[in-house]
């Protein structure tokens, strides 16, 4: 597709070419057919030698409109309508001429090349250049806006010239420039270097004068020239260049430089020097005055003369060279520079230092900052200034200072002016308080001979350097510090000191304070005696703090800090979160127990009757917490709970009863009435084991067969007897039995919860007939036993019946699981007596014929061949003794000897082997009555020995109740009452 194709179809929608505002671009609109683009042309237009060939181009973006589409693309024309190249069918590559001229078309536009450019032939071309597409009629782009043609200059040259004011000075240079020939008018550029180094630009605007030729073309004949002052141009051999080039767009870059063959030289002036009347002696003038007068070696190129300075300014007045100088005590080292001036800069300089040496006596004066020369020394680093010094106006040059003191260190002296004075001063750094002396010393350091010296007294009042000592047990604490501690044990008893070391004077109104226990010491020394009770729990962790004050009033803020550890025994609390120490079954109650002590207790929750622990816990930071929360309650959980708090103070614990109402029931399980055999006319007794809580309100015993109510009648007794909650033990007893006590009876048992423990039992009669004969000596025993009213038998069935009954006493006698027996002694020996048993103990305390456990003297009936050995390996004539008993063996059932026992044991005892031989018997000895203390309530059979053996421990009379006690370990047995 050809450009011609991008006509739109209806002119309406041709729009006019738009020039970019950069004169390096121009910018058109190409119409389309429904749309516009945009071709950037670059004109290319650099100016052109006469004569030579040129070239200009016209650059068209053609991305969007490549040349291959292009059919015809440009022609090239100048101001005049006629175009110097035609469009013509060529394509890329391809080249088209007109008139003398050539052009190319490629893919970025078209170049124009003009073989010789000319003002004349064919005609003169410094004018516009155009280039248009093809196939337009407008919207002319301008290539060059007017073809720059020039001729470079021809003979040019370049002189210098010195310009003078009087022989032998110079103020400055003129550097003139010509050519005969040049197009359009000559510029000039000029510059200089120095000392054959590089060329630098002067910067000064050039006069011009040209001269037109005549005829046609025209040239111009053309002059330039730039004046240099001398002080620009400065010292050293200076040389000149130009450039002379034509007035065209970057036409210095067109030609080369033309030098100037002359140099011009300009020196400084030579060195200076003076000469000074007095003569300086070490550099200073010997009084207040001198004169000193300066003068050049040479006056330089061009001409110099002699300036004295003092800083920057000439001073003033001052002619041929000639400085008068006076000693200022304002200014009292005056500098001076002596040195030669000209236009073009200063030469060498020579410095004059005017100092001027004396001393007057008696002008030294030595002070400190106060005016008591008293000086409180309230920081380690306090530093106390001691000033000595000289007026300026009686001393010059500075004098020099030293200083001596007794036992004090200080820093070296800086030495320094302060207004009209020479000062030195020291700062003394006292360690110590005290009254020392500083002696100061001036000497001039030019007359060293001339000496002053000035002595001052000062005081140092120096606060203790360390805080406060607090002193208890031995050990010391100094300071405010954290790990100020002492553990001491509550109840402590002894001295804590505070006292303060060190200062001068020594620090007074010392004070020492432990919460409300404080001491004060009018000096260093404060003593708190602790007594007894003052140190306590509630003191934990108490500071104790020692302070002191110091005349320098800067020791108050100083302390010493100890902190009071105090150990103490736990301080427990135990709670549970029942409102009442009555429960219920099924409730779950929490305990919780607390503990304060130091260390830090351990708490420990147990239940004391089955000493089982329920929790632990370890306290931490004197505190410990414990808390339990029980499983559902039931009857057997009453009991005292205890909480304890341990450490290595002691340990503390707390009781809680704890009691889970429940009805009274038995310990064991009995189906059936009981039957409880008594002699009659003997004591029936009934010890029921029972639980429950709270303990029994009401007991009744009833008898049966006439609903009688027993309780409280003058043979009748039922009591309770309370052991480790909810266990107790409910006691019945009948006193001397009857015919018609051989009935049945009830025990109730009342305490409120629940239904009441109704317990059935009965009296049955035991009717038991012993009868002993003695046979001298013959050691033979006849028995008769006889149950019922009437009954012989022969003797091998009694012997039967007795070891029967034996063995039942011996069961009654431990049917209370409360029975403890005691450990059996030795025994007396013994004659065997037809009793048919062991009878109840009648004495508590030991004598002839009683046992030391204080059970009296049981005897054996006359059995035969008994082994002694242990009772469990023993057997009857009917198998093993369940009970425990010392078994027997029975041989044959005769009139036997009886053996003497020696050792007797109660239930699960061992038996010790004794000789049981018949050589072993020893002669019987005769009984004696023995009287009990309470023979008064005792029945018929009071008084006597043979007693029913039991395990009793302590016994005692109830005059209250007008009863004999018996108390044993499970509960009680009661006598006759009298």
């Amino acid at each position: 597709m050809s450009i011609l194709d991008k006509v739109p179809e209806e002119v309406g929608d041709e729009k006019p070419y738009k020039a970019n505002t950069e004169p390096a671009a121009l910018w058109f609109v190409v119409p389309r057919r429904r749309h516009c683009e945009l071709i950037e042309l670059k004109p290319d237009c650099r100016p052109a030698e006469e004569g030579q060939e040129t070239t200009l181009t016209c650059i068209v973006n053609t991305a969007a409109l490549p040349c291959s589409d292009i059919t015809t693309l440009l022609d090239w024309r100048v101001n005049k309508p006629t175009p110097v190249i035609e469009c013509n069918s060529n394509r890329c590559g391809g080249g088209y001429s007109r008139y003398g001229f050539s052009a190319t078309i490629n893919n970025s536009g078209s170049t124009l090349t003009i073989t010789n450019v000319s003002r004349t032939d064919p005609f003169n071309m410094e004018t516009r250049w155009t280039c248009r597409l093809c196939g337009f009629t407008s919207g002319e782009f301008i290539v060059c806006d007017k073809l720059e043609i020039y001729s470079k200059p021809a003979n040019s040259s370049c002189t210098v010239r010195e310009n003078t004011a009087v022989p032998g000075d110079i103020e400055s240079v003129t550097v003139s420039c010509s050519t005969t020939k040049v197009y359009p008018e000559a510029k000039c550029s000029f510059e200089r270097r120095t000392n054959g180094g590089t060329f630098v630009t002067i910067n000064k605007i050039p006069t011009y004068n040209p001269t037109p030729t005549t005829g046609t073309p025209i040239y111009y004949r053309s002059e330039c020239s730039v004046d240099v002052p001398v002080a620009e141009l400065g010292e050293g051999t200076h040389s000149f260049r130009a450039f002379i080039y034509p007035d065209v767009t970057d036409g210095r870059n067109l030609v080369a430089s033309t030098t100037a063959a002359t140099t011009v030289t300009l020196t400084l002036p030579g060195a200076s020097s003076y000469t000074c009347s007095p003569e300086m002696i070490q550099g200073y003038f010997n009084g207040k005055s001198a004169r000193c007068t300066c003068s050049l070696k040479s006056y330089g190129y061009p001409k110099g003369q002699v300036q004295w300075y003092r800083g920057s300014q000439i001073v003033p007045g001052v002619t041929g060279g000639v400085l008068d100088l006076t000693f200022d005590s304002s200014n009292p080292e005056q500098i001076y520079i002596c040195k030669g001036v000209s236009a073009i800069g200063e030469g060498s300089k020579t410095t004059l230092t005017a100092k001027f040496a004396f001393f007057e006596q008696d002008i030294m004066v030595l002070t400190s900052a106060n005016d008591n020369n008293t000086f409180d020394l309230c920081d380690d680093n306090k530093r106390v200034p001691v000033v000595c010094a000289v007026p300026k106006d009686n001393v010059y040059p500075a004098p020099t200072f030293s200083f001596s003191q007794t036992n004090v260190p200080f820093d070296i002296s800086q030495e320094r002016q302060d207004g009209g004075y020479y000062l030195s001063q020291v700062d003394l750094r006292p360690d110590v308080g005290g009254i020392h002396q500083v002696i100061c010393t001036v000497t001039n350091s030019i007359i060293i001979s001339e000496t002053q010296r000035k002595e001052i007294s000062l005081t140092f009042r120096k606060p203790p350097k360390l805080p406060p000592k607090i002193i208890i047990t031995g050990k010391t604490y100094q300071g405010v510090n954290a790990l100020n501690r002492i553990s001491l044990a509550a109840g402590y008893t002894g001295d804590m000191t505070c006292r303060v070391e060190g200062g001068h004077p020594k620090a007074h109104t010392t004070q020492l304070t432990c919460d409300s226990l404080t001491a004060s010491g009018r000096e260093n020394v404060a003593t708190l005696t602790l007594q007894d009770g003052q140190l306590n729990k509630d003191m934990d962790g108490t500071e104790c703090r020692c302070t002191s004050q110091h005349v320098t009033g800067c020791y108050s803020n100083i302390e010493t800090n100890l902190t009071l550890d105090i150990t103490y025994a736990p301080v427990v609390t135990f709670t549970h979160n029942s409102a009442s120490s009555e429960l219920n079954e099924g409730d779950t109650p929490t305990f919780t127990c607390t503990a304060l002590g130091n260390p830090p207790p351990n708490l420990t929750l147990t239940r004391k009757r089955t000493t089982k622990q329920l929790a632990s816990v370890q306290g931490n930071l004197k505190t410990a917490e414990l808390t339990h929360t029980m499983e559902p309650l039931e009857c057997l959980d009453t009991d005292v709970y205890e909480c304890a708090g341990q450490n290595n103070q002691g340990v503390t614990s707390k009781e809680s009863i704890v009691g889970v109402k429940c009805p009274q029931k038995l310990t064991s399980n009995i189906s059936q009435p009981e039957a409880v055999e008594v002699v009659i006319h003997e004591t029936a007794e009934l010890g029921l084991e029972i639980y429950g809580y709270p303990n029994p309100q009401l007991l009744t015993l009833m008898r049966t067969r006439d609903n009688t109510n027993l309780t409280g009648s003058a043979r009748h007794l039922i009591e309770y007897l309370p052991g480790q909650a909810p266990f107790g033990v409910v006691n019945a007893t009948i006193f001397y039995v009857g015919e018609e006590d051989y009935t049945n009876y009830t025990i109730t048992v009342v305490n409120g919860v629940g239904d009441a423990l109704v317990y059935p039992f009965y009296l049955v009669e035991e009717r038991v007939t012993v009868k002993q004969e003695e046979q001298g000596g013959s050691g033979n025993d006849n028995v008769d036993i006889v149950v019922g009213v009437t009954m012989a038998v022969v003797v091998v069935l009694v012997i039967a019946v007795i070891l029967l009954v034996f063995v039942l006493r011996h069961r009654k006698a431990r049917k209370s699981p409360l029975f403890q027996p005691a450990k059996e002694d030795s025994y007396v020996d013994i004659l065997p007596d037809p009793a048919d048993g062991y009878e109840v103990p009648m004495t508590q305390s030991e004598g002839e014929g009683m046992r030391p456990g204080g059970h009296t003297q049981a005897r054996i009936h006359a059995y035969e061949e008994i082994d002694p050995r242990p009772a469990n390996e023993y057997e009857m004539s009917d198998g093993p003794d369940q009970e425990g008993h010392r078994g027997l063996r029975v041989n044959h059932y005769e009139e036997i000897n009886p053996h003497t026992v020696n050792e007797y044991e109660v239930p699960n005892a061992l038996v010790q082997e004794k000789d049981m031989s018949p050589k072993a018997l020893p002669t019987a000895p005769t009984y004696e009555t023995v009287q009990h203390p309470y023979a008064n309530c005792m029945s018929s059979q009071q008084g006597t020995n043979n007693t029913e053996e039991h395990s009793y421990s302590n016994l005692g009379f109830d005059t209250s109740k007008e009863k004999c006690i018996y108390v044993n370990t499970g509960g009680r047995e009661t006598a006759t009452i009298k």
